[in-house]
């Protein structure tokens, strides 16, 4: 299991009483793992620090605002790509397969194309090189997002350069 998808799925995901009393420990797990640069681990601090200074009503009001009720940012990979079309169905239906067929199953009353359970998908994987090839091929959909976020100052954002970050460099990596 690759302990950084995880955490960043966890992060990614609707803050819980869990999350809020596990953020002190989560720079460490992603550090001993060592699949993030220096770059990547001051982008999590910061959003780290960010949501560590709020209560978790607070952060939770935060993260409905963003990602519940705003038009443009949403963490439903294929919305950002297919929108409402009928080619979403099948993506999903695609999606669904590739996680059946790895052996990973959805606990989750979620969509598979909902970041959070990709990147579990991710992490369940196992292999860096395949979490790598597959976080590239929805860097586009990541790159919108994060340039949303950008242009409200919202702490997430630090979260998807992280992301973003992790995809190129990585990749840049095994390429060498």
């Amino acid at each position: 299991m690759l302990k950084t998808y995880k955490i960043l799925s966890l992060l990614l995901d609707y803050p819980d009483e869990a999350l809020m009393e596990a953020l002190p420990a989560v720079k460490e797990e992603i550090e001993e793992e060592r699949l993030l640069y220096y770059s990547q681990l001051e982008h999590l601090d910061e959003f780290l620090s960010s949501c560590s200074s709020l209560s978790l009503g607070e952060w939770q009001m935060m993260y409905v605002q963003q990602f519940d009720c705003s038009k443009t940012v949403n963490l439903y990979l294929f919305d950002h790509v297919y929108g409402d079309s009928r080619d979403r169905g099948q993506a999903m239906v695609d999606l669904k397969e590739m996680y059946a067929r790895s052996g990973f199953r959805m606990v989750s009353n979620e969509l598979p194309d909902y970041l959070p359970l990709f990147l579990e998908y991710l992490s369940f994987l196992g292999s860096r090189e395949k979490a790598v090839e597959l976080l590239y091929e929805v860097k586009p959909v990541l790159s919108k997002i994060a340039e949303k976020l950008g242009e409200s100052d919202n702490p997430y954002r630090h979260l998807f350069a992280v992301l973003l970050g992790l995809a190129e460099s990585l990749r840049e990596e095994m390429c060498v």
